[in-house]
């Protein structure tokens, strides 16, 4: 009876201590690579006959996040859509970026844009976090 009991505790402690190490999303020990905010594609480019891409955005431990904009500029001919509220918290944002070429042009151009974004890691009440920026960019060609 009692090799049973410490069966079971030694199997439950061992199920406990993968959970604690394997959790992907606690914070980084400082000699480990830090999480960092990034855009698969970073850049993309637009022209008249392939005016729509997407970029997908996430975190590099795979954690699910909120996202912030930071702002956007650039050419007006380009809209940011991002495919869920940016408030949810999921592993990867969709953007799709759209160049609306309505304005005619005498020849050919080419002309800039961008989104920034932000997250801020590890928030807590007592540790405000580690602010994490990336930025997609668009090349939109006449």
């Amino acid at each position: 009876m009692l090799k049973k009991i410490l069966t079971v505790v030694l199997t439950t402690s061992l199920f406990v201590a993968i959970g604690v190490t394997s959790n992907s999303c606690a914070p980084t020990a400082p000699d480990s690579p830090a999480t960092t905010l990034g855009a698969a594609p970073p850049n993309l480019t637009l022209t008249k006959t392939d005016s729509t891409g997407g970029s997908a955005i996430g975190l590099s431990c795979g954690c699910t996040f909120a996202l912030t904009i930071t702002g956007q500029r650039g050419d007006a001919n380009v809209h940011f859509v991002f495919n869920e509220p940016l408030d949810t918290v999921i592993t990867t944002h969709n953007l799709s970026a759209t160049f609306f070429h309505s304005l005619p042009h005498a020849g050919p151009d080419t002309t800039l844009a961008w989104i920034g974004l932000y997250y801020r890691s590890h928030s807590t009440a007592n540790n405000p976090g580690t602010p994490l920026y990336d930025t997609v960019r668009v090349t939109a060609i006449y």
